[in-house]
């Protein structure tokens, strides 16, 4: 998960909800754009992991940043500079960043479930990700949780095993490419 795409993702959807949204519906309208752009394109907008809970798919990464409990204190602490929560509710505490690390392509997908479940509450967010004709790869973890693999979700909007071992393969690549990328940024 890249934090600064992250924050730049859940920034962009603040700002088009008066700069403040429900958590639990935010996490939801990002768990259901990466399925979107994972249906379109099969790479995810986020980047983040998945798991069922009672309430629906979350993003993990987000769900700990959004807690407090983010393993990397210096991502929590870009996040914690950018976000507060405020009850239930994730605030923008900035108007100043910038969209860069999105394409057009994700903020097309961004702005088309921000617009489809703009009037939906967080109630009826966890409603929707309950329906197994929308979240198929969700499953009820009764009070404990169960990892969402992008497999999985492949499986469900009908990718063939071939399909799903090359997507898979592509993705080890990249991961790999991005960690060499890394190691000679730092190193």
């Amino acid at each position: 998960m890249n934090i600064d795409k992250l924050i730049q993702i859940v920034a962009y959807i603040l700002s088009k909800n008066a700069a403040s949204i429900n958590y639990t519906k935010l996490i939801k309208l990002l768990y259901l754009a990466d399925r979107q752009a994972i249906k379109e394109s099969n790479v995810s907008i986020t980047g983040d992991k998945y798991y069922s809970l009672d309430n629906g798919p979350v993003l993990s990464g987000l769900y700990d940043l959004i807690k407090g409990t983010y393993p990397d204190s210096a991502s929590q602490n870009l996040w914690n500079i950018r976000f507060a929560k405020d009850g239930y509710n994730i605030v923008l505490l900035t108007d100043r960043l910038p969209f860069s690390k999105l394409s057009d392509f994700e903020k097309s997908i961004l702005d088309e479930i921000d617009t489809r479940y703009k009037d939906a509450s967080y109630s009826e967010m966890i409603d929707i990700v309950h329906d197994s004709a929308v979240c198929p790869e969700w499953q009820n973890p009764y009070g404990s949780r169960i990892e969402i693999e992008k497999k999985t979700i492949l499986e469900k909007l009908g990718r063939t095993p071939e399909e799903i071992d090359f997507i898979l393969s592509e993705d080890r690549y990249y991961e790999n490419e991005e960690q060499q990328l890394k190691a000679l940024a730092n190193g």
